[in-house]
């Protein structure tokens, strides 16, 4: 899946929203940065949390923002613009072109399970962080990912269509046992939930009814179905019967 054109400006409205914003916030928590380290973002989108990053380790510091997509990459530059300590570039995650231990922490939020070759990813996320340096990954249990509302028969072909936007469904699973193999540490795991009862410009599901409806109008649903399940869910939400449901899970880990 690309996120190019409004697949790309749906997900950068979803990390500026409200869950995007909590999410971003559990990831910041979590990497503990200090002024001067030297951090990578690997598919920084647009540039929500590499701005953060860039604002915790200040002038001095090294905000690395990496993404697949030249149009998310011109939209951090956008986002993160004046801030001395950012660079990016475009890139695939399977070949950093970065020294090895060249960085003090690394985040990634919602990229890895969009990649083939995650161990590939997984080994150049090894190689390039400094002994005791931490990763934070962000994937999602898409098992669990739910719209509910819309006639049943309808949602489970919706859904179906949509397993096939990303090729991993459910790699937290896998990710303690393939860190703890390549020469991860300290590895712990928390749920960051998201749960909408409204759909509404500021939630993750109004944004994320947009992508999955466009996805599966081009992948075997056809616009009319995709149409009227977006109709369905609206429905749903002005007769109190709308829910939406995304489990992403947090995993963190030091390199040894």
């Amino acid at each position: 899946m690309d996120f190019d054109g409004d697949f790309g400006l749906w997900q950068r409205r979803i990390a500026e929203g409200q869950e995007g914003n909590a999410r971003r916030m559990a990831v910041l928590q979590s990497l503990a940065l200090k002024s001067g380290q030297a951090v990578l973002d690997l598919g920084c989108g647009g540039g929500q949390l590499l701005r953060d990053i860039a604002l915790a380790v200040g002038d001095k510091g090294r905000a690395t923002g990496m993404d697949a997509s030249a149009e998310q990459v011109s939209a951090a530059a956008t986002h993160c613009q004046g801030l001395a300590a950012v660079e990016l570039l475009e890139g695939n995650a399977t070949d950093l072109p970065f020294d090895d231990a060249s960085f003090d922490s690394l985040a990634s939020i919602q990229m890895l399970e969009y990649v083939d070759n995650v161990d590939a990813v997984l080994q150049q996320t090894r190689r390039v962080l400094k002994p005791g340096g931490k990763a934070v990954l962000v994937s999602v249990l898409w098992d669990h990912w739910r719209f509910h509302g819309a006639e049943e028969r309808l949602n489970d072909r919706m859904h179906e269509a949509w397993r096939a936007h990303c090729p991993h469904q459910m790699l937290p699973m896998a990710l303690p046992g393939k860190l703890e193999t390549l020469g991860f540490g300290g590895i712990e795991q928390k749920p960051l939930t998201i749960f909408n009862s409204d759909l509404h410009e500021n939630s993750f599901a109004y944004w994320g009814a947009r992508l999955i409806a466009r996805f599966a109008e081009n992948n075997g649903v056809g616009k009319k179905d995709a149409d009227l399940w977006l109709a369905q869910i609206e429905e749903a939400d002005r007769e109190g019967r709308f829910g939406f449901v995304s489990v992403p899970i947090l995993t963190s880990a030091v390199a040894l």
